[in-house]
């Protein structure tokens, strides 16, 4: 996986490997669903920025993402995008379930 290049053969034992341990954490180890608040929450901590710093690179009002956090706003779809965006996740990751 740390290649820049993979060959074929190398490229189908990825795909079948990468989804054997997806079938296997599906089947073993079950995520629960999250709310958008609990993965906001993750994805701050893991980048080691603060509150301010995700609304001055997002252009989300810092007290949105503060109403967010606390549970008492849910994010729209634009705030979803630049959030995705700038913690390089899918959207998806903000839809419970």
């Amino acid at each position: 996986m740390d290649q820049k290049r993979l060959v074929a053969e190398e490229r189908d034992y990825l795909d079948v490997l990468s989804g054997l341990v997806e079938r296997y954490e599906k089947e073993r180890h079950p995520m629960p669903p999250v709310s958008d608040a609990e993965m906001l929450r993750h994805l701050i901590e893991a980048k080691s920025v603060t509150q301010v710093q995700v609304a001055r690179a997002t252009g989300i009002a810092e007290s949105t993402i503060s109403a967010e956090l606390a549970g008492n706003r849910r994010l729209n779809r634009e705030h979803i995008e630049k959030l995705a965006r700038y913690f390089h996740v899918g959207a998806r990751a903000f839809l419970p379930g």
